[in-house]
């Protein structure tokens, strides 16, 4: 199960309640994600941010994308990996998370919010200027640096962090049971 902390105003478009029951802990491996909805030129698209690692999917708004958000942001999410190099069991774990509709919730941290609101200012100048597509988007974000409170002082890049996430930190083997006994 997938937790994703709307804005109020995205919480009107996929027609939730303004006050959703609170949640149960996500299942997922990257845990909870954080989202809002903007628009450029009248086009509406939606930001989410992955609270423990900065990953940022811009996914298209319109109310046929809203429906399917949780594939769009599965196919986004799995073209984020592969250019990452990320794959394994925890990366597919956290794919098939958003196989499912994702569980809607308020907002609860206002240091997320404010890191998403930085990263809407940075896709619409890029959408606006540099004529970028929403992946695109995406990817560029991977690599550019950020900071965060929760996460120290120091910047930080979602490439590195999803990466220390979702790779095993050493080469799991199978276990061979040996027949005989010291």
């Amino acid at each position: 199960m997938t937790v994703l902390r709307c804005s109020a105003k995205l919480l009107k478009r996929l027609r939730q309640p303004a006050n959703p029951r609170e949640p149960l802990p996500a299942g997922n491996p990257l845990g909870e994600w954080y989202a809002d909805i903007d628009f450029i030129d009248r086009q509406p698209f939606v930001l989410m941010m992955n609270a423990a690692t900065g990953l940022v999917l811009v996914l298209p708004g319109r109310a046929a994308h809203l429906k399917c958000l949780y594939l769009r942001a599965a196919e986004q999410l799995a073209a984020l990996l592969a250019a990452c190099g990320i794959e394994g069991p925890l990366a597919e774990a956290e794919l098939d998370a958003w196989q499912q509709p994702a569980t809607y919730a308020r907002t609860s941290n206002r240091s997320m919010v404010a890191s998403i609101n930085r990263r809407k200012m940075d896709a619409w100048a890029h959408f606006a200027y540099s004529g970028r597509s929403a992946v695109e988007v995406a990817l560029w974000m991977l690599e550019t640096p950020f900071t965060r409170k929760e996460l120290g002082k120091e910047f930080h890049r979602a490439s590195d962090l999803a990466c220390a996430r979702l790779r095993p930190s050493a080469k799991i083997l199978p276990f061979q049971a040996s027949s005989a006994r010291n």
